[in-house]
């Protein structure tokens, strides 16, 4: 069982009950529905509206992040709710949001980024790998070890090589073009744990598709469209007999598209499903 990132889309008027409307639109695909469907259909156990605390739902719209109908995280397991990233939500009408596809403009800063730490590795002595500097558990008490690690992180961190790249990394200005991708940048405490661990091209790829909308949709229709399989319809029982034309969303592209051909109110949700 693992967690996984879906985008909800309901009409515009869904939001005076959206968490019902959230609910009604995920029901055809519970585990544990009563009615004879295939395994297909049975995807997830519980969910919840989020991704505004972990900067994975949506980027408001500029001079849109007071509007009431931002949809915000709703609380965890523990009735506690996250503060949320700055200019990030967990939803609301699609023209208060951004959605586009891949970005070259933050593609290029990423793609520069890498190149920047692969500078910063040449011109100064090797970096040690964390693994160097984990303190061993064995025989203390749990706070004892907790300070250790925080103490050996702080070396770990305070390599040569880290800190020329943290300031380059503070020193890069706000662009609205890559969408806050600066401020990922920015908060990069190990760019050896981070950026050290991607080739060129998976970095560039990954800063292109910052701000991308989720690949993984439930569209206004019932089709439950998840990245690398084809497309299922709540709406029949049966996937392998559904006489409909299912949507065709291939990537981030195609999502993106989708989401930005919708009606302006239709409501996006970023739901965190256990499947």
């Amino acid at each position: 069982m693992a967690g996984y990132r879906l985008t909800v889309c309901l009409p515009g008027e869904a939001g005076e009950h959206l968490d019902e409307a959230v609910g009604e639109a995920l029901a055809p695909f519970w585990t544990d529905q009563d009615r004879d469907v295939p395994q297909d259909l049975r995807i997830w156990d519980h969910w919840r509206i989020s991704g505004g605390a972990e900067g994975v739902g949506f980027r408001i719209r500029p001079g849109c992040e007071d509007d009431p109908r931002i949809v915000r995280d709703r609380p965890g397991w523990a009735g506690t709710v996250e503060p949320a990233l700055p200019g990030w939500c967990a939803g609301g009408p699609r023209g208060l949001l951004v959605v586009h596809g891949t970005s070259e403009r933050t593609a290029e800063l990423a793609g520069a980024a890498w190149d920047h730490w692969q500078e910063v590795l040449r011109e100064h002595p090797r970096t040690r790998p964390w693994e160097d500097f984990r303190p061993n558990p064995l025989g203390r008490e749990r706070s004892d070890y907790e300070a250790a690690c925080i103490a050996a992180h702080a070396e770990y961190l305070a390599q040569t090589p880290v800190a020329p790249f943290r300031e380059w990394a503070a020193a890069l200005p706000a662009d609205p073009a890559v969408d806050g991708f600066e401020s990922v940048l920015r908060a990069i405490e190990d760019p050896l744990g981070t950026i050290g661990t991607y080739s060129r091209e998976a970095y560039v790829s990954y800063g292109g598709s910052w701000a991308a909308a989720c690949e993984n949709l439930l569209t206004l229709d019932g089709w439950w469209c998840e990245r690398g399989r084809a497309p299922l319809h709540g709406a029949c029982g049966d996937p392998a007999a559904c006489p409909h034309t299912p949507p065709s969303l291939r990537d981030a592209q195609a999502a993106a598209a989708h989401l930005a051909g919708l009606p302006a109110d239709t409501l996006l949700v970023s739901v965190r499903c256990h499947v």
